[in-house]
């Protein structure tokens, strides 16, 4: 039998961070949508606020379908190392990681979130994490137009993970994604 999938509601996640490695670097913001609902972003300013959000992060990913591009090897293992630096633990999760899948399933020149979102018409503006650290840095400084650019886009990076995933939703059942996981009791 298989499962309605379209029924299933999901919790699309990524993350922005100031350095591609958690020991040293930490997570500037995190956005989320549950299902078709309206993406939120956590702006995070200091330590004390990173420990508050990867909390929460912690707490809406709990027994959830967590669909991420890239969090097998990036989103995930970032949460779980700065989470353990406050004693926080990942919760019991199922992840569908759309990176693993658009690596085996389509043959595109490039892989990357944004060339895939070029190919499909998906609305996404590509920042480099080096930008992301600048904003970053200007960002608590005071510079809110440095933030409003993170948050923005960090809010259009979750609506186009939805939309991709959402296009290949239909191919799923028959050929799910090598990198998904389960974590946990789930």
């Amino acid at each position: 039998m298989k499962r309605d999938m379209a029924k299933e509601i999901q919790v699309y996640l990524d993350i922005e961070t100031s350095s591609l490695d958690a020991d040293s670097g930490m997570i500037v913001a995190v956005g989320y949508a549950r299902g078709e609902k309206k993406p939120e972003v956590v702006f995070v300013r200091t330590f004390e606020d990173e420990k508050t959000v990867i909390a929460e992060t912690f707490k809406r990913m709990e027994g959830q379908k967590v669909v991420t591009f890239n969090g097998t090897d990036f989103d995930i293992p970032f949460l779980v190392a700065r989470g353990l630096k406050y004693d926080l633990y990942l919760p019991a999760i199922k992840m569908i990681d759309l990176y693993g899948w658009a690596k085996r399933f389509l043959k595109l020149q490039s892989r990357r979130f944004h060339e895939i979102c070029v190919f499909y018409s998906i609305p996404h503006e590509e920042i480099s994490g080096k930008e992301v650290n600048e904003l970053f840095i200007k960002a608590v400084s005071g510079d809110q137009n440095a933030k409003d650019r993170i948050v923005n886009h960090l809010t259009q990076d979750v609506k186009a993970l939805r939309a991709f995933h959402q296009k290949i939703r239909p191919l799923l059942a028959n050929y799910p994604p090598p990198d998904s996981l389960n974590i946990g009791d789930t």
